[in-house]
């Protein structure tokens, strides 16, 4: 069972917020933080060696009930007090913060990107140079070296702020590389002198958050905020790239709202579909589960998420593994991401639609759990570059990842086919850097590295003896993805393919109550679609104007007897006033 089961039960996170001022919903995001974090408990050795503690709280459903607090919850534990603890030995004094981070009594942030340097940010510009007395003196030489996005900026909670900023570090003139040190920013009210933040405006459709610009004016450091060594690397990349290691963490970590992400929004689409009804030509009433184009996304979503249970277990499981050659550990970090990402955007987006007006509102989850994994799919390195990048390598040959463990699978066929493809059309190229390369490989790279994401997908849920009929409607689902393969390269007609869809379909239509009850995400559902009795509290919650009494009140409460419904007349409004609010 889950920590945060009852914790999802609370009045902290049933309070319906769609409503409240921006400002107010971002305390409470960092309060419902606060509260997963405590639930977990995370210690030094969980977020230090990845315990299955620390995988589980992003597996957690409850931090899409308020996805900024999800985002929080990441930056807090992963990027934060993980850089923390890998430096922890040669830095013992980091316990006292680092226990403070664990225990959410600071936010901690993680300050790496700038407004001019995303993913190229090895080109940062922001310096720490080392002054005569020892210490340091961080600036922001320009407009473009800000610090861009991470929510540093105090909220009103009096919540003080520390954050691991990455700095060019200058030593005698010298450029020394890139390195991360310790800043406090603020106390929960003022910032330190020298230092100022620049709140952005919300992101369209998620659920608001504090994101920032933060700018640094010649702040003086002390010698112990630089963490690790002030030597000059003999290989700067890979001292940068080893440095910021935990953003590899967080590529796989951020794949995993995935799963969770799958999850609610097939239980909030299956249990609207089943409740929704219409009339038929018949005058019969039936729901528009019963419907094909009901049927089809959300129990193939279904499907998904026990697929990619399975294929995150594995993933996790590589990633950990220290035999492992590190380029492929964030190799399968990619692709995890990747699929992950891919398959609950699409989901989103589909099932949303499929609730029609109602999968628009912020309070039915759909469209704020779709603006949220947008933002997720960026973080921690966008997933097109991030493809771009592994094809690449393997293209070149400077590794390879697992074969496949049923090579006949047609997903395996699939992966097969379209390397094959790609290696044909290098070998016609001048080269890798060449504008024929930009224009023959770059944009296939993201689907080739889906195609993997699926071919292990289904490779892992095989081995684990995922349940047949919903491994067959991954695989036709998948399948149909990239239609015109199959029966160009195959010679598979597309009836065919249409047709192993609508078996997969059937066959998992019948269990769909008991698949459902599995995925247990019920009490981490806020939706008010998905029940009468969620839906009749939510419209009890709502701004009302006029009176509200009408034919079912009567009904239940008894009509008057002449059988008349009484309400209070609308009042009209002088054409002046209307105006005035213009």
């Amino acid at each position: 069972m889950r920590p945060t089961r009852e914790l999802a039960q609370t009045a902290l996170f049933t309070l319906r917020c769609e409503s409240l001022p921006i400002p107010d919903r971002i305390k409470l995001s960092y309060e419902r933080a606060r509260a997963i974090g405590k639930a977990y408990a995370l210690t030094v050795e969980d977020v230090l060696f990845l315990t299955p503690k620390f995988w589980d709280l992003h597996t957690d459903p409850i931090g899409l009930i308020d996805c900024a607090a999800e985002t929080l919850l990441t930056i807090q534990y992963n990027l934060c007090a993980g850089t923390l603890a890998t430096y922890l030995r040669e830095q013992p004094g980091l316990a006292p913060l680092l226990q403070r981070v664990l225990d959410f009594e600071v936010s901690g942030q993680f300050c790496l990107t700038e407004l001019g340097h995303g993913l190229d940010v090895i080109h940062m510009e922001t310096t720490a140079t080392l002054l005569p007395d020892g210490d340091f003196d961080l600036h922001t030489p320009l407009e473009q070296a800000a610090k861009y996005m991470p929510p540093t900026s105090p909220v009103g909670l009096g919540l003080p702020c520390v954050s691991i900023v990455f700095a060019r570090t200058v030593v005698h003139g010298q450029d020394h590389g890139i390195k991360p040190f310790v800043v406090q920013l603020h106390d929960g009210h003022s910032v330190i002198p020298g230092a100022a933040i620049k709140v952005l405006p919300p992101r369209g459709g998620s659920h608001p958050i504090n994101h920032s610009l933060t700018y640094f004016s010649h702040v003086r450091l002390s010698p112990t905020a630089l963490l690790g060594s002030i030597k000059k690397p003999r290989d700067p990349r890979a001292s940068f790239f080893n440095k910021i290691y935990r953003v590899a963490v967080g590529t796989i970590a951020l794949g995993s709202f995935g799963i969770p992400s799958l999850q609610v929004s097939s239980y909030i689409a299956a249990r609207y579909s089943l409740r929704r009804h219409v009339i038929d030509g018949s005058g019969m009433s039936k729901p528009i589960m019963s419907f094909q184009t009901q049927k089809q996304p959300i129990l193939t979503a279904v499907a998904q998420v026990f697929v990619l249970e399975a294929m995150h277990k594995q993933a996790v499981a590589s990633f950990m593994d220290p035999a492992l050659d590190p380029r492929v550990r964030h190799a399968v970090a990619t692709v995890h991401k990747v699929v992950m990402m891919q398959t609950a955007q699409v989901a989103n987006i589909t099932l949303g639609d499929r609730c029609g007006a109602q999968g628009l509102f912020d309070a039915n989850q759909l469209s704020a759990l779709h603006s949220f994994m947008r933002g997720m799919a960026i973080a921690e390195g966008d997933l097109l570059v991030l493809s771009i990048r592994l094809t690449s390598e393997l293209l070149l040959g400077r590794y390879a990842l697992e074969p496949p463990r049923y090579p006949d699978s047609l997903l395996a066929q699939h992966e097969n086919g379209l390397f094959s493809e790609l290696r044909a059309a290098l070998a016609a190229m001048p080269g890798h850097r060449s504008a024929a390369y930009d224009r023959e490989i770059l944009p296939r790279s993201l689907p080739f590295i889906q195609a993997i994401g699926h071919r292990i997908s289904y490779d892992a849920a095989r081995a684990a003896q995922v349940d047949g009929p919903l491994l067959h409607l991954f695989e036709a689902a998948t399948v149909l993805q990239d239609e015109a393969w199959y029966v160009e390269r195959l010679g598979m007609t597309r009836a065919e393919l249409r047709g192993r869809e609508a078996s997969a379909l059937e066959a998992v239509f019948p269990r769909l109550e008991e698949y459902l009850a599995r995925m247990d995400v019920a009490p981490y559902v806020v939706a008010p679609i998905v029940s009468d009795e969620k839906w009749k509290q939510f419209v009890g919650t709502l701004h009302t104007f006029g009176e509200t009494r009408s034919w079912w009140d009567a009904e239940s409460a008894g009509a008057p007897p002449d059988g008349r419904i009484t309400s209070a007349p609308l009042p009209i409004v002088p054409h002046r006033s209307i105006r005035s609010m213009l």
